[in-house]
């Protein structure tokens, strides 16, 4: 079973991101040539495995199809989202331990 969810479409994007309220969501951006970043899956699978009794989503999101990440499109450098509600932190470039300590705080997850 994937730990992520592929949002392929702007209805998809709305349905999932926009109108979520309450949860944690974590967008891996990525382009269509590159593909969602393998290097952080084991960092995002722990977190899954810890707190996955918490309200906490993961997705992946190619930047070039969706009207939301249209900004993203074209860099190779990886780029996370972190969303709960109106608040996005975003991270670009992969570092672990900022990735994780954005997910943990906005799942008010204290270390």
């Amino acid at each position: 079973m994937a730990f992520q969810v592929a949002i392929t479409d702007n209805d998809a994007w709305t349905e999932e991101i926009e109108k979520v309220r309450g949860a944690t969501l974590v967008v891996d951006v990525h382009q269509n040539w590159t593909g969602p970043c393998v290097a952080a899956q084991s960092t995002l699978k722990k977190i899954v495995f810890d707190h996955g009794d918490k309200p906490l989503k993961m997705f992946t999101a190619d930047a070039s199809k969706l009207t939301a990440l249209h900004d993203y499109a074209g860099p190779c450098e990886p780029l996370f989202m972190v969303i709960k509600d109106d608040d996005r932190v975003e991270i670009k470039g992969l570092d672990a331990p900022k990735l994780r300590a954005a997910i943990l705080e906005k799942l008010g997850v204290k270390e």
